[in-house]
């Protein structure tokens, strides 16, 4: 059992390091504009998520009564944000193919889609909220893997 806010406090950090780390990406390709870009697209949109999550838990607050606790382990999101974290620390002389290709495996994790699936059973009044954090979230992934299939002239998933 997890307190509602500890998830989504742990939901806003993965949003928060995901637009950090697409923010790093794009600074290693400030030679290549389009690439600097997207990945600072990207880190926009991370960011816009992360404002979603911070409206939920002004909801939460608003209504502490209204919210306890949430049956579900912590522990895969938080291996995702130690993840996401090392990320910049293990990769070095990132590639175009590379950083893609990392991108959309980052963003087809199942970790946060898992989290936010726990949150609408407990509590269905939040699953406006969550659907549309998904649906931007869907959109977010089909922008990324057509600007990776227009980059790279292929599938980019055929080379998994």
């Amino acid at each position: 059992m997890a307190n509602i806010m500890t998830v989504l406090n742990m939901l806003e950090e993965i949003e928060i390091s995901m637009k950090n780390l697409y923010q790093w990406i794009s600074e290693e390709f400030t030679d290549n504009t389009e690439l600097y870009r997207f990945f600072q697209r990207m880190s926009r949109e991370e960011e816009t998520h992360a404002g979603m999550v911070k409206y939920q838990k002004r909801l939460v607050r608003q209504n502490p009564n209204s919210f306890n606790e949430v049956s579900t382990d912590l522990s895969e999101l938080q291996e995702f944000l130690q993840f996401i974290s090392s990320i910049p620390e293990r990769e070095h002389n990132l590639t175009p193919e590379r950083a893609l290709k990392l991108a959309i495996e980052l963003e087809g994790m199942d970790e946060e889609r898992m989290y936010r699936g726990v949150i609408v059973e407990s509590y269905p009044e939040l699953r406006e909220l969550i659907h549309n954090l998904t649906r931007s979230d869907e959109e977010h992934c089909i922008f990324l893997k057509d600007f990776a299939r227009r980059y790279l002239k292929s599938d980019p998933a055929s080379d998994e």
